[in-house]
């Protein structure tokens, strides 16, 4: 996807009254994938941070969430391929061995972005002792 057809993307969601996307995602394994895309229709807070942490807070288990795929599925399918392959296979491995997962909030129709990344790091510990089973006595 070029930058035209993004910048048309990002104009399609606006005329909709797509204010900000939340992308969430998880994986594990060797795998991973897109679990739900999110949209919302509010007016966001002028602060980008706060922008970003309003399309953050949006919950899948809501029952009033709003599924960007029961809006438009096309443009659905488009903003999730872009999201894979442009920016969440290149950032920390989220899918692989103990795997991770994310959000990726998506201000409209700025195209502005922000990535919450946690992966699983399964940390080990080492430790020697040294003796001599003779030295040990059983009781």
């Amino acid at each position: 996807m070029n930058e035209m057809m993004m910048t048309s993307l990002l104009i399609k969601l606006a005329d909709l009254g797509v204010t900000g996307i939340q992308i969430y995602y998880e994986g594990s394994g060797d795998s991973g994938c897109i679990d739900q895309v999110l949209y919302t229709t509010d007016k966001l807070p002028e602060s980008l941070e706060d922008a970003f942490d309003k399309i953050r807070s949006l919950n899948t288990w809501d029952e009033e969430s709003e599924y960007l795929r029961n809006l438009d599925s096309g443009l659905s399918s488009d903003i999730e391929s872009f999201a894979e392959e442009k920016i969440l296979d290149s950032i920390e491995d989220w899918w692989n061995n103990d795997g991770g997962y994310g959000t990726m909030c998506i201000l409209v129709p700025s195209g502005k972005y922000d990535v919450m990344n946690n992966v699983r790091i399964t940390e080990v510990e080492t430790y020697q002792h040294i003796g001599n089973l003779i030295d040990q006595t059983l009781d």
